[in-house]
C-alpha cells in the first residue's frame, strides 16, 4: 500500500477517503469501531466497520499506521502491557487496590482477553472490603487464564525421532 504522497502503482488502489477517515477515527481520536464508521459517514455503521476492519488494504493500512505511531511516540504494546503489569504489582504492594485491578483491567483490555462491555456497572472500590477487592482482582486473572493459550517451550524436549538413512534396497546405513 502507497504511503501518503507516494505514486501508486498502476491497477493498485488508496484507500478512499471514508476508509482513511475510519482509520484516522479508530486509531487516533480512541473511538469504538462502531462510532469510527459512523464519524466517517458509513450509514450501517456496525457492519460497516466489521466489513473495514476485514478488508485486506484497509488492515495493511492500519497496521502502517500502528507502526507509525511506534516508531513516532517509542510504544508498543508488549512494553505497554508490561508497564501496566509493574504498575499493577506495585499498587498491589502499597495496598493501592483500586488502582491495581484498574491496572490488570487495563492489560487485559488492551491484550483483547477483557473486552469493554457497555452494561458494566461503575463501582466504587473505596467502598469494598479487602476481601471484595481481592475477589474482584482474581475473578479478572481467571478470566484471563480461561482465555490465554501456553506457548512456553518444554523445559526437556525431547529429541526428535531419528529415522535411519536407508539405500536404495530399504537396507539400514550405518551412519558415523
Amino acid at each position: 500500500m502507497p504511503k501518503v504522497g507516494e505514486q501508486i502503482a498502476k491497477g493498485e488502489k488508496r484507500l478512499t477517503p471514508p476508509q482513511q477517515k475510519f482509520l484516522d477515527n479508530y486509531i487516533h481520536k480512541d473511538m469504538t469501531q462502531t462510532a469510527a464508521a459512523r464519524e466517517a459517514g458509513y450509514k450501517n455503521a456496525n457492519v460497516s466497520a466489521v466489513q473495514l476492519l476485514n478488508n485486506p488494504k484497509v488492515k495493511e493500512r492500519m497496521e502502517e499506521m500502528r507502526l507509525e505511531l511506534e516508531a513516532k511516540y517509542g510504544v508498543s504494546i508488549t512494553k505497554s502491557v508490561r508497564d501496566m503489569q509493574r504498575l499493577r504489582d506495585e499498587a498491589w504492594q502499597e495496598g493501592n487496590f483500586g488502582a491495581a485491578i484498574k491496572a490488570e483491567e487495563l492489560r487485559l483490555k488492551v491484550t483483547g482477553l477483557m473486552v469493554a462491555r457497555s452494561h458494566v456497572t461503575h463501582e466504587h472500590v473505596d467502598n469494598l472490603s479487602r476481601e471484595q477487592i481481592v475477589e474482584q482482582l482474581q475473578e479478572f486473572m481467571d478470566r484471563a487464564k480461561n482465555r490465554m493459550i501456553d506457548v512456553t517451550p518444554a523445559e526437556n524436549p525431547t529429541e526428535p525421532e531419528q529415522n535411519p538413512i536407508t539405500n536404495y534396497n530399504q537396507e539400514a546405513v550405518e551412519q558415523s
